[in-house]
């Protein structure tokens, strides 16, 4: 689409490119080859046509799990996700059990495993942001909204849609950017709520029924007629990265200072880009605000009135303005009692979950709203989560030169063995040269990555669900994909508003054991030259109201687990 053009014109989205280093294979597929030719060939030599036949099935084994795939995944992937599933399984680190009476460690977030190095900052005039230390990442989490795309009409939907190509195309000249997560999180609301809303807004006559005006008649029927509805929360989490932008922040003071200064520029200059696209910034979520998401990640039958926990200093505030860079510690009811990760599944304190990756985006051409049908699938609470990655150019144009190299060897190697270029492989070459005209046109390159996460009660209902998410997901043109043995890195990615995906947290699944939320190695400093705060032994959850209500929930959650 032009940048002058007015109409809406269809996209079609680039494949999923496989490259691999010799006719499409990676290299632990070319070492499985060479062990099993090798394994075959020493065989023969040493003991003749029967030693070969005698190994048959050790060689053939290797080159069979160097060759096949699965679901377009190759079999050693899957191999190292088994292991490494059934590793952590063994040694119980795929549950987590909350102990309130343990010290809190003051200014992280009460999560599980590595999210605990998770450090929540309030700014000085009353956000707050996250500071991961390990990754040298600094996220501001902001509560969007927008007018619902369905109903504009073409000639603003057009609009909307260079809009948004301006807004990632920036996002590439600005370095200090690392990502952007975008997500929808939708919860339903039985028809009493609205009942419920009505009866605490409007003032109720004390008269009877019949004695209503048309009007109050007119609203009462339309009560009764509706159904249950849908409310949709949009979030976008801004992650800047710290390594990055460390000259910027030297120069707006250092320390949390000038992480704060540097995060509240890229969150101006993304409010004013988004204005641009019709999407108002309603507020840069403050403490209590991001203690609710995270709450009701993990905890999605909580009311709300327990999850806005104010935070607790652990210093008296003084005369003057309250310093900004204190660290404070959540309360631990912001945090989940229990995570129990299985294969397929992850369960929470109310709730199952599974989170579905887009592995294929529509290989047709499509109109712009094609993902309606995952956004507003059924009447259940389900989350969609786009994680947009800026390429710089430089690197941009060195993947290109690099996929132009492979197909120039791909055909090569075609020519060579008197075989013909398929169509797939056609198509693949034309979208790497689209590809590069673009970005030689002045445009960004982004690398989107697409999660969609359902939560339900029992696991029956979770069934019922994924069957409509898949249906959804065909008449959306999209191809999901179980994530099996990595749910609890996918879970976060897609349903914990931390602004991460898959493969940046895929460490965080090796360290959730039981019982355990300290991080390992409290000492040291952050990137941004403060010192980390250590334990304070003297605090404990009865600290903060929470020990009563905690240990209850926790009672409940294993009792549920079957626990004693």
């Amino acid at each position: 689409m032009s940048e002058n053009s007015r109409a809406l014109e269809a996209v079609k989205f680039p494949r999923y490119e496989r490259r691999g280093i010799f006719m499409g294979l990676k290299w632990y597929q070319l070492l499985l080859l060479a062990a099993g030719v090798l394994v075959a060939s020493t065989a023969s030599a040493l003991r003749g046509p029967v030693g070969f036949f005698a190994s048959g099935p050790m060689w053939l084994s290797l080159i069979l799990l160097g060759l096949l795939q699965y679901s377009r995944i190759p079999y050693p992937v899957w191999a190292g996700h088994a292991a490494l599933f059934l590793s952590r399984l063994a040694t119980r680190q795929t549950r987590f059990l909350v102990r309130p009476e343990r010290p809190a460690l003051a200014g992280h977030l009460a999560l599980p495993g590595g999210l605990g190095n998770l450090e929540l900052r309030r700014a000085s005039t009353g956000e707050s942001f996250i500071v991961d230390a390990r990754a040298k990442e600094a996220i501001a989490v902001l509560r969007c909204s927008a007018k619902s795309f369905a109903l504009l009409d073409s000639d603003d939907k057009a609009w909307a849609v260079q809009a948004w190509s301006r807004v990632q195309a920036g996002m590439s000249q600005r370095s200090s950017v690392a990502r952007i997560a975008v997500q929808d999180y939708t919860v339903p609301y039985l028809s009493s709520a609205l009942r419920n809303f009505y009866e605490r807004t409007v003032p109720q006559p004390s008269s009877t029924p019949r004695e209503l005006t048309w009007g109050q008649r007119a609203y009462e029927d339309l009560i009764a007629a509706a159904g249950s509805a849908m409310s949709h929360d949009l979030l976008l989490a801004l992650v800047v990265d710290t390594g990055k932008a460390r000259r910027r922040i030297k120069e707006s003071g250092g320390g949390l200072v000038g992480v704060e200064q540097v995060l509240r520029l890229e969150v101006e200059a993304m409010t004013t880009a988004l204005g641009t696209h019709n999407v108002r910034v309603e507020e840069w979520l403050p403490e209590t605000g991001v203690l609710d998401v995270v709450r009701g990640a993990f905890d999605p039958a909580a009311p709300t009135t327990l999850v806005r926990q104010p935070a607790v200093s652990t210093t008296p505030p003084g005369p003057g303005p309250q310093n900004d860079t204190e660290p404070r510690a959540p309360g631990v009811a912001s945090g989940p009692m229990a995570v129990d990760e299985h294969w397929t599944y992850v369960r929470t304190d109310s709730g199952f979950h599974q989170t579905f990756w887009i592995a294929e985006w529509p290989r047709q051409k499509v109109f712009p709203g094609f993902l309606h049908p995952l956004i507003y699938v059924g009447e259940f609470r389900h989350t969609v989560t786009e994680v947009i990655r800026a390429v710089p150019t430089t690197e941009a144009l060195r993947d290109i030169r690099s996929a132009q190299e492979a197909h120039e060897t791909r055909r090569r190697i075609n020519t060579r063995f008197d075989r013909p270029l398929t169509r797939e492989q056609r198509a693949e070459e034309e979208e790497v040269t689209q590809r590069e005209e673009e970005i030689v046109a002045g445009h960004g390159d982004v690398r989107p990555a697409a999660y969609v996460t359902i939560t339900a009660g029992t696991l029956q209902e979770l069934a019922r669900h994924r069957q409509e998410l898949e249906s959804a997901a065909a008449g959306a043109f999209v191809e999901l994909r179980l994530l099996a043995g990595q749910q609890w890195a996918a879970f976060v990615a897609g349903a914990s508003r931390s602004g991460g995906d898959c493969d940046e947290w895929g460490t965080a699944i090796r360290s959730i054991c039981t019982g355990r939320r300290e991080p390992p190695g409290a000492e040291g400093t952050t990137e941004a030259g403060s010192a980390r705060p250590q334990p304070n032994v003297g605090v404990r959850a009865s600290q903060f109201g929470e020990d009563g209500r905690c240990r209850a929930r926790r009672k409940r959650v294993r009792q549920r687990l079957g626990e004693p």
